[in-house]
């Protein structure tokens, strides 16, 4: 009895959640207008650090954003006003944890919940075309973040990060990276090590020594300094959006 109500549930949140979707990919794949980022600052834990970091954020924080994909745009010849970056309100609502593990099944029902609950809390008077929750941790109590995630269908991303300024430059690579996810990006590293695959996650990876790298490509994650190794970035000054990328999210 419980199995079919929760399989008519589900089914009853997939209509509600696809029948935006092909008409939203079709105009992002055009590229015809620029593109609303809006961006959903979220508490990760109950430290008062955090709270006041949030409470202080200001559109201005995440600008880098904007900066870097309009110059990467025009590096392909997009010079029009390609995306526009908003900051909503503070979200008190915690978003849906993503699953440590599971199959297939779990996958899809995880997309369908997390694209319903966005639907639900989306409180700005002009939803984006891309929603970015940005979930803020206090350093001091998390040394590592849950896992971040995108969903191309819905386009919408679910990021963590730290409450700190000083970490604000990276939040922002981070950030942009699972923003690319939802555009088609694809990661181009190793899970299992962390390093860039070449050639397709490195800047420049027909230069003479490929392994000595000066800039990330933003989904290889980070700068290979030789082969074994790679630091990331400082910034999103540090990273350009590679051909394979470019190619993945229809500038080339």
């Amino acid at each position: 009895m419980w199995k079919k109500i929760r399989i008519t549930v589900l089914l009853g949140i997939l209509v509600v959640v696809s029948g935006q979707t092909v008409s939203q990919q079709l105009r992002v794949n055009r590229w015809a207008r620029p593109l609303n980022v809006v961006i959903y600052p979220v508490a990760g834990d109950s430290s008062i650090v955090t709270s006041r970091y949030i409470d202080r954020l200001q559109r201005n924080d995440f600008t880098a954003i904007e900066q870097f994909i309009r110059r990467e745009a025009g590096r392909y010849g997009i010079h029009s006003d390609i995306i526009r970056l908003s900051l909503a309100p503070r979200l008190y609502a915690k978003p849906p944890a993503v699953p440590d593990q599971g199959g297939v099944v779990r996958s899809i029902a995880f997309s369908l919940y997390f694209r319903f609950w966005a639907m639900l809390h989306d409180r700005t008077h002009a939803p984006g075309d891309i929603r970015l929750f940005v979930v803020f941790h206090d350093p001091d109590r998390s040394q590592e973040l849950p896992r971040s995630i995108a969903l191309r269908k819905g386009m919408l991303g679910l990021v963590h990060v730290f409450a700190d300024a000083s970490m604000q430059p990276t939040n922002n690579f981070v950030t942009a990276h699972e923003m690319l996810h939802t555009l088609g990006a694809t990661d181009k590293y190793d899970l299992a090590t962390n390093l860039p695959a070449y050639p397709e996650g490195y800047a420049r990876p027909f230069q003479r020594d490929p392994a000595r790298q000066i800039k990330a490509e933003i989904m290889g994650g980070r700068i290979p300094v030789d082969r074994w190794n790679a630091v990331m970035p400082d910034s999103l000054n540090d990273a350009v959006i590679g051909a394979y990328t470019a190619l993945e999210i229809h500038w080339l």
